[in-house]
């Protein structure tokens, strides 16, 4: 991690679960944080248990669904650090809203901005920064195994699918495109995919979804399993990049 040193990475979501366990794993590392959340009260405990590490944590006000809070908080990141180094896209949402339901197109609409729409604003924006850095520097999609397979509902059980696979297998795809166009643009910049299975207290275990035989038996990661596989994703030399990681729990059936 050498390389990454004093560098600047942002992390979306970066109040619970996956993300807080990044936030913190970067900082041990010496990287400097920007966590963006809509909540920086939420951030705040995670900040204040990393005083001493080599890097630090800071809490940005971020709602990534919203264009101009992307604008607002980048451009609060580049006046205060120079720019971004490392944007590691975590943040999404789920909902249980069943696609036949008549009253769903809320809850779909929402989950479609923040899965996707509001990656992609995030991810546009932190690569015109890295660009201006001149630093060849990476984007790391935390993806989920559900955008590899369906699961197979438990006979009798409400089926807790919906739109979150979707988004989710759109994303694998979105991953590819943009490695593709930095390629064509010449960039240096690496583009990785990690999914990973079920994990402890983020977005599909803290839900209703954990209420479903399914889910509520099956073995789990931890965040930090997660923010491990990051930092083998940046840390491999330049000329090598590591595209995909699927990231199991042993015992995992899906």
């Amino acid at each position: 991690m050498e390389r990454w040193a004093g560098r600047v990475a942002v992390v979306t979501g970066a109040s619970s679960g996956i993300g807080s366990a990044i936030c913190a794993e970067l900082v041990k590392h010496g990287m400097i944080v920007c966590g963006l959340t809509r909540r920086k009260d939420k951030l705040e405990p995670l900040r204040l248990s990393l005083f001493g590490a080599e890097g630090q944590l800071n809490a940005v006000d971020c709602d990534i669904t919203n264009e101009d809070s992307v604008k607002r908080a980048y451009q609060w990141i580049e006046k205060t650090l120079g720019g971004i180094d490392l944007l590691i896209n975590n943040a999404g949402v789920v909902s249980q809203c069943m696609l036949l339901d008549d009253n769903n197109i809320r809850d779909l609409r929402s989950m479609l901005e923040a899965n996707l729409i509001g990656l992609c604003i995030c991810t546009r924006d932190a690569i015109k920064l890295m660009r201006q850095r001149g630093f060849d520097g990476h984007v790391v999609n935390i993806n989920s195994i559900f955008g590899h397979k369906v699961n197979t509902c438990v006979p009798g059980s409400k089926p807790i699918n919906g739109m979150y696979p979707a988004c989710k297998f759109a994303l694998t795809a979105l991953t590819e495109c943009l490695r593709q166009e930095v390629s064509y643009i010449e960039m240096g910049i690496k583009v990785t995919n990690i999914s990973p299975g079920l994990v402890e207290n983020d977005i599909l275990t803290t839900h209703e979804g954990d209420n479903n035989e399914l889910v509520k038996y099956m073995p789990r990661l931890k965040g930090e399993d997660v923010a491990k596989a990051v930092v083998f994703a940046i840390t491999t030399p330049q000329h090598v990049l590591i595209q995909d990681i699927i990231l199991k729990p042993m015992g995992e059936f899906l």
